[in-house]
C-alpha cells in the first residue's frame, strides 16, 4: 500500500502551475490546428483533368497549370498583385466561389488571407485574360475573364467554353 502525503504548501504552488501548463498546451494544439487548416492543398480534382497539382512556384509552372485547360497564355504579359480574400462573402463572392467548385477548388479556407492575383493575356479562344489566385505559392482560385468591368468571370473547364461559344 501506498500513501502519498502532500503539504498544503506544495498544493498552492503546485495547482497554479499545473493550471498554466494546461492553458499553454491548450493554445499550442490551437496554433497548430490553425496552421494545419489553413494551409493550401497540393491537389483538387475536376471532372475534366481527375486528380491535377495546384503547385505554381513559378512562371513555367503557371502557364503548366493552365496548359492542362486547354490554355495557352503569353508569359510576357504577366501582371501580378496582391489581394486579400475577403474575410466575409458576399453575393459576389459566393458567384465567384462556385467558380472555384467547377475546378475543385475552394476559396471559403482562405478567408482573410492575403494572396497574389496573377493575370496573363490568353492567345487563343473568346477571353482576352487567364487570372490565378495564389496563396503559399499554390493555385487557391483561378478564371477567365474579358477584363471588361461587369463582365461575367468564367471558370478554367474547357466544357464551359465549349457551351458559350
Amino acid at each position: 500500500m501506498f500513501v502519498f502525503k502532500l503539504k498544503v504548501r506544495a498544493a498552492k504552488i503546485l495547482v497554479p502551475i499545473a493550471a498554466v501548463m494546461s492553458v499553454v498546451a491548450a493554445i499550442v494544439c490551437i496554433i497548430s490546428m490553425t496552421n494545419i487548416m489553413s494551409a493550401a492543398p497540393d491537389t483538387a480534382t475536376c471532372d475534366e483533368l481527375g486528380a491535377y497539382t495546384l503547385n505554381v512556384g513559378d512562371t513555367e509552372q503557371q502557364l503548366a497549370f493552365l496548359s492542362k485547360f486547354k490554355i495557352t497564355a503569353d508569359p510576357k504579359s504577366k501582371k501580378t498583385r496582391n489581394v486579400t480574400i475577403p474575410a466575409e462573402f458576399n453575393d459576389v463572392y459566393i458567384e465567384y466561389n462556385g467558380l472555384q467548385k467547377a475546378i475543385g477548388l475552394d476559396l471559403s479556407k482562405f478567408k482573410g488571407k492575403a494572396a497574389q492575383e496573377v493575370t496573363y493575356a490568353v492567345t487563343d479562344g473568346q477571353y482576352k485574360f487567364a487570372v490565378l489566385l495564389i496563396f503559399d505559392s499554390r493555385v487557391i482560385g483561378a478564371h477567365l475573364t474579358n477584363g471588361e468591368y461587369g463582365c461575367k468571370n468564367a471558370p478554367l473547364t474547357k466544357l464551359w467554353t465549349d457551351l458559350t461559344k
